[in-house]
């Protein structure tokens, strides 16, 4: 997300307002911000990709350390029977609780820490997919051994994180075991581990958010974003209908098979309008492994997702009859997460106009009166000329 905040005023018309002998100047709205909550939640542009980070992949790590994209999550991570963990059934990661990484990749736990020497902030593991099993031997492991110290899904991810400390979160991408008690026990002994826990669903909303709130209410802070699938099984999602996880925020997905860069921006740019998504993930790097799509997609999320503000709305102008008072009301439209309060006030009005703002919150008036001795039919623009700020992060303005 970037630091500054762009703030849009928008109107029906530009034009000038038009006074009968007499020249008007326009009103000058300022613009004041209550508090720090203007600002969006920082939130992630993701990348799932298998293969291509531990096969040959110093090429593939360079270019998505330095694509634009903040999180790196490594698909897939299989846990079998006994809780030995591997990616994709061909790359051992762990045997008996120990790390055995190194045996076929040697250079993954590096890579992994090169990956954030660039733009890379969270390098996440994903685990489980479509597949059956993944799951189910965790719900198994977690009702015979619990989650204790001497278990082997403790010993297993406390390896991990030995090994590997550029690791910083597990994606949950169960998608057909759904039970709630042992994940939540995996999840909470993940975060007293040290990790972040971010579930990938695509269905069963219910399931999701009352998982997410037990985990939370037992280890604050442990789920701090949610991977929504949009795509395939989830086509047809949105994270601004029918997946609210309150504060935790929603980071949806697509599929570069199905959106182009333009597309993704677009889509994108639409739920952040709507709902003020912080971020949001491409599936599947290995699709586009050194073609230039990395940075393209990379910078489509990135330009989607990266302002938040207002917009002001109001009537091109109001007519004043001789003494008579007039009410323009002007509308204001969060975009992008904004969540602060917007005070109106007016300045520099025009000789013999007297005028307040009245109302709170997202509908205000701008009520006006032309007293004498200036009592002449008057048309009034209330579309400021000059919108300024008090706040401590800089406002572009959109005109």
């Amino acid at each position: 997300m970037k630091d500054s905040m762009k703030f849009q005023a928008t109107y029906p018309s530009q034009q000038t307002g038009v006074v009968r002998g007499a020249t008007l100047l326009l009103l000058l709205l300022a613009v004041v911000f209550s508090g720090e909550a203007a600002s969006a939640q920082a939130g992630f542009t993701g990348i799932f990709g298998g293969g291509p980070f531990y096969k040959n992949a110093a090429n593939n790590i360079t270019e998505i350390e330095n694509s634009g994209f903040t999180e790196a999550i490594v698909w897939s991570v299989e846990v079998n029977s006994v809780g030995d963990l591997n990616f994709n059934g061909e790359f051992p990661l762990t045997s008996n609780g120990v790390y055995i990484g190194e045996q076929t990749h040697a250079d993954f736990a590096s890579n992994m820490a090169i990956l954030k020497q660039g733009k890379v902030k969270r390098v996440t593991f994903s685990i489980g997919s479509s597949n059956f099993g993944d799951w189910q031997d965790i719900t198994a492991l977690v009702k015979s051994q619990g989650t204790g110290p001497t278990s082997i899904l403790y010993k297993d991810f406390q390896a991990l994180k030995v090994a590997i400390p550029a690791l910083d979160a597990l994606d949950f991408d169960d998608e057909n075991s759904f039970d709630s008690p042992t994940t939540v026990a995996f999840a909470v002994m993940l975060g007293k581990l040290g990790y972040h826990v971010m579930p990938d669903p695509f269905d069963n909303s219910s399931y999701w958010t009352n998982l997410v709130s037990q985990i939370n209410a037992q280890l604050p802070g442990t789920v701090d974003g949610v991977h929504l699938q949009a795509y395939a099984g989830g086509s047809g999602n949105s994270p601004c209908v029918g997946w609210n996880f309150g504060s935790v925020p929603v980071e949806p997905g697509l599929w570069d098979l199905n959106d182009s860069p333009s597309q993704v921006q677009s889509i994108m740019s639409g739920w952040h309008s709507q709902c003020g998504i912080p971020g949001g993930f491409m599936w599947l790097y290995d699709d586009f492994v050194g073609s230039g799509l990395a940075a393209q997609y990379a910078n489509a999320i990135n330009n989607a997702v990266s302002s938040s503000g207002f917009t002001l709305s109001g009537p091109k102008n109001v007519f004043l009859n001789q003494s008579s008072t007039a009410a323009a009301l002007i509308t204001i439209t969060d975009f992008g997460g904004f969540n602060g309060t917007v005070t109106l006030s007016l300045s520099s009005l025009p000789k013999g106009v007297q005028a307040v703002v009245q109302g709170q919150g997202n509908k205000q008036k701008v009520c006006s009166k032309l007293a004498p001795p200036h009592a002449q039919d008057s048309l009034l623009s209330p579309l400021p000329a000059l919108l300024a700020a008090s706040h401590k992060r800089l406002l572009s303005l959109w005109l």
